[in-house]
């Protein structure tokens, strides 16, 4: 082979080689073009805040809801929430599985003891894209007697509490004093030691371990004596609040009857000055057993 011979098939390799290179090339653009290496832009509206209204002197969590939006969302992109309160920022990362989706993620809030607002403000940002910071409000309640009530919506904010009896004290579960009479059915329910012959009777019962279903009221029941006129009548009572623990309701009334007393009847013979017991046995903890007493009359 001569040396143009040569020459010619090494420019020839040289050509060809190069071809291919830019082939390859092209093919890796056009692939750009098909599976774009940005993604699209992220949005999100719609934040809440829950409890609207927190109270405070003190640090708790909330919960911060918010919908977003991305085309991409459903390939599964993975996605970074800043929530940021009083210039405080947390992080918060998940995987995005749908294009429209609503999200609620827990926040730790410290609070004054004070009537005031809280400024909070969320961005996402999903691969290179961030969204516009979106912002809200957490509403801050005094809270006086730190019962985790705010005074706005305790009625007794002097008195530390719970939200089933709207910020007002029960008697203690599993103690002694784990029944009351008391002076209504609807909260704020307070302690009663005595009624008017002619009133109803109410009676309360703090019992956790009766709460035997979340999703539905259950229900004790009670025994009230007197033991000047013999009497018994029974208090059926169903809970305050789905899954509470409380046990609150009407009972019998409170009769007058001088002659003799009739049992279970729904009417409760009594005369001015008579004492009545007011008993509650744990049907499914014997151990657990309250009495506590009222008068008639005054």
């Amino acid at each position: 082979m001569n040396m143009n011979t040569k020459a010619i098939l090494t420019m020839g390799v040289l050509l060809l080689t190069a071809t291919l290179l830019s082939s390859c090339f092209f093919t890796t653009g056009n692939l750009d073009k098909v599976f774009p290496l940005k993604i699209g832009s992220a949005t999100i509206s719609n934040i809440r805040i829950e409890p609207a209204t927190i109270p405070g002197g003190a640090t708790q969590q909330v919960t911060v809801s918010f919908s977003y939006h991305h085309e991409d969302g459903d390939l599964g992109l993975k996605a970074k929430v800043t929530i940021r309160v009083s210039g405080i920022a947390t992080e918060h990362h998940l995987e995005l599985n749908k294009t429209n989706e609503t999200v609620r993620l827990p926040v730790t809030v410290s609070t004054p003891n004070t009537e005031t607002t809280i400024p909070l403000e969320v961005t996402v940002a999903i691969g290179d894209q961030v969204s516009s910071p979106q912002t809200a409000t957490i509403q801050v309640a005094s809270d006086d007697d730190k019962d985790g009530i705010g005074n706005r919506e305790d009625a007794c904010p002097k008195t530390p509490g719970i939200a089933a009896n709207k910020g007002c004290p029960v008697p203690p579960a599993g103690q002694p004093d784990c029944i009351w009479f008391v002076d209504n059915w609807t909260p704020p329910i307070q302690q009663k030691r005595s009624y008017k012959v002619g009133r109803e009777v109410f009676a309360m019962v703090n019992d956790p371990d009766e709460n035997i279903s979340s999703d539905t009221i259950d229900t004790v029941f009670v025994w009230v004596e007197v033991p000047h006129t013999g009497d018994l009548e029974v208090f059926r009572l169903p809970e305050l609040d789905v899954n509470s623990g409380l046990f609150v309701n009407v009972g019998p009334l409170l009769t007058s009857f001088p002659i003799g007393a009739t049992r279970l009847d729904g009417n409760l013979s009594v005369f001015d000055g008579d004492t009545m017991l007011l008993f509650y046995g744990d049907v499914n903890n014997f151990s657990q057993q309250c009495l506590t007493t009222a008068v008639a009359g005054g």
